[in-house]
């Protein structure tokens, strides 16, 4: 059978959908296309489920959700094809008049495509902290060196692809975008600008801050970069502004980026940084469950530079230290977040996130579980802050320290062993970190939206648009009665005829007008395309399939020349017989089709 044309189920989700003027940007995952929409509201759920090909719609965390299956990674790129963003460049800019709906549809963009590598780099790492720690790998070798580069590479480079996809849904040049990035993680800059000396710009001092692993700042970078852009086209001549308007992009953004996004990001976390401590000093009980609940969203926020010399200061002066500690609980109660939205997932692609997530999240990786199911859905990070929150104010109220710097989740286990003996540090911890994931998982739970498995193997779709008609009204006795079968009929509103289920062709007439076929459950059905079209000898059919042949549902069968036959007098009446139908009692709910 030749490969699938995905073309009219691509053009008739983007028409869907609202046409390209109404989409940001799309992507795929392992059964969906993720589009952002500028305006949700306009596609109709109903139409779009219509759609053959379609086997249901969600609309979630700025994303409009299409599922297709699992041949949605040849879909996607047709889609894109067609709107234009193969080369980065996406269709009109996002109106949305909801600033917080903008938010999580920037974040939603430009994440997304992250998730599987971070949730790969996340279980690498845990894999080397096992291997280390037990003695197999020795963290100096080169095997050790590059294994870790290929698990930490997403989350250290990640203004480079931040960047990109950024530029993308900031309708702007995401290679620039992408260079802006590299130029914040350029490794001779970093190190000029962390030495001692330091180094200024035009005799500005640039403010030393490490910019791997952040988020904040390249986003707000992009989104700064596409003014400019815009600025720049409408100053420089057309003929020339394919060289010089990514120069001065890139001439006015990254000095900015250094001189005063860094500078103010910087100031905030030190703000947010004195701030804690003063609140910590106060009431450790009270600080425990601010930093318990609400850490990882500094760390999303990229605000959580500030606090790193504090807590170096506190271990090395002191020998242990209480703040980190209490940080470690948030982790926990991400994962045990990820937990009980996996465990309330029935459909596998959602359940395998949640559950990867958690996983990830137990080896120190929080990105995942964060970007893909936290900020997607604000009452399940919600759950995250109040686990974290109650386990980090009992950490703090037992007096628990942390006494080597270490990972995270399992792995900060053992810095929590004082050098003196097992203490409260350690099995407070443990107590805390468990009771942050057990609540934050039973609230995860009850919170989240369970999403559906898509199932498509008990439900038929109907083989040919068109009019369904009772079958008595066949013009055919021999098809209105039940001498072949039960069943109904279609008046076909084009030439093309689709499987019903998967299942295996069992006969294909030799003049192309009709099929036989056996679903994977044994059901037996004809599918007839007109009344007397046997004496057309095949003429104006062309048939796809051939006799013991394996399909899929929505596989197109065969197709014939709709306006011809009926200008030749022919009524093209469909009957669809199921010709077992009292070994199939269930075929009657089978058969109450949605229009492909």
């Amino acid at each position: 059978m030749s490969k699938q044309n995905y073309e009219p189920l691509a053009e008739a989700v983007i028409a869907a959908v609202g046409g390209p003027e109404n989409i940001t940007s799309v992507t795929h995952c392992m059964t969906r296309l993720r589009f952002v929409l500028k305006d949700d509201s306009i596609p109709n759920a109903d139409q779009v489920k219509k759609i053959k090909g379609v086997k249901g719609v969600m609309n979630q965390g700025g994303q409009y959700q299409v599922i297709i299956g699992t041949h949605v990674n040849e879909v996607c790129p047709i889609v894109q094809k067609k709107l234009h963003l193969t080369d980065g460049q996406p269709p009109a800019e996002n109106k949305d008049t909801s600033l917080f709906n903008r938010f999580f549809k920037v974040i939603s963009g430009c994440m997304m495509p992250m998730i599987g590598p971070m949730i790969a780099g996340g279980i690498l790492k845990g894999l080397l902290t096992i291997l280390v720690t037990a003695g197999v790998l020795n963290n100096t070798t080169g095997t050790y060196q590059i294994l870790y580069a290929a698990a930490d590479a997403v989350l250290y480079f990640m203004p480079i692809i931040v960047g990109f996809s950024a530029g993308k849904v900031f309708n702007t040049n995401p290679y620039v975008t992408a260079a802006i990035g590299a130029a914040l993680v350029y490794p001779n800059l970093a190190a000029a600008i962390a030495s001692e000396e330091g180094i200024a710009f035009l005799g500005v001092p640039v403010v030393s801050m490490s910019y791997a692993n952040s988020f904040l700042p390249i986003l707000v970078a992009s989104y700064f970069a596409s003014w400019v852009e815009k600025g720049a086209k409408k100053i420089i001549p057309q003929m020339v502004q394919l060289m010089i308007v990514p120069a001065v992009v890139l001439l006015v953004t990254v000095p900015a980026s250094f001189l005063v996004i860094g500078p103010v990001m910087n100031t905030v976390s030190n703000w947010m940084s004195a701030g804690v401590m003063f609140i910590y000093n106060l009431s450790p009980i009270f600080g425990g469950l601010l930093l318990g609940a609400f850490w990882q969203v500094i760390v999303l926020l990229g605000l959580h530079a500030a606090f790193i010399p504090v807590l170096i200061n506190n271990l090395m002066s002191m020998g242990s230290d209480p703040i980190n500690a209490i940080l470690g609980i948030t982790v926990w109660a991400i994962a045990g977040m990820a937990l009980g939205y996996g465990l309330k997932q029935k459909d596998p692609e959602q359940k395998s996130i949640g559950i990867g997530s958690f996983l990830t999240a137990m080896c120190g990786v929080t990105e995942p579980a964060i970007y893909s199911i936290a900020l997607p859905n604000m009452k399940l990070f919600a759950c995250s802050w109040i686990g974290g929150g109650i386990g980090g104010a009992i950490l703090a109220m037992l007096g628990g320290r942390i006494y080597a710097m270490a990972g995270d989740g399992l792995f900060r286990i053992p810095a929590m062993i004082n050098p003196a003996g097992l203490d409260i540090s350690f099995y407070g911890f443990i107590g805390c970190a468990s009771l942050a994931l057990v609540v934050s998982a039973v609230l995860g739970f009850f919170m989240a939206k369970r999403e559906e498995a898509v199932e498509t193997e008990n439900a038929f779709i109907q083989p040919i648009k068109g009019e369904v008609v009772d079958q008595a009204l066949i013009p055919d006795q021999i098809f209105a009665s039940d001498a072949l079968g039960k069943g109904y009929g279609i008046k076909p509103a084009e030439g093309i005829v689709y499987a019903p289920f998967s299942g295996t062709i069992a006969t294909v007439a030799n003049t192309k007008h009709s099929v036989g076929l056996v679903a994977n459950n044994g059901l037996e059905l004809l599918i007839h395309v007109g009344i007397d079209t046997v004496h057309l000898n095949g003429k104006g059919f062309d048939m796809k399939v051939a006799a013991n042949q394996k399909v899929k549902q929505g596989d197109i069968l065969f197709t014939f020349d709709k306006d011809q036959l009926e200008k030749d007098g022919y009524d093209l009446i469909t009957a669809v017989l199921v010709m077992n139908a009292d070994d199939h009692p269930e075929y009657k709910e089978q058969l109450n089709l949605k229009t492909v």
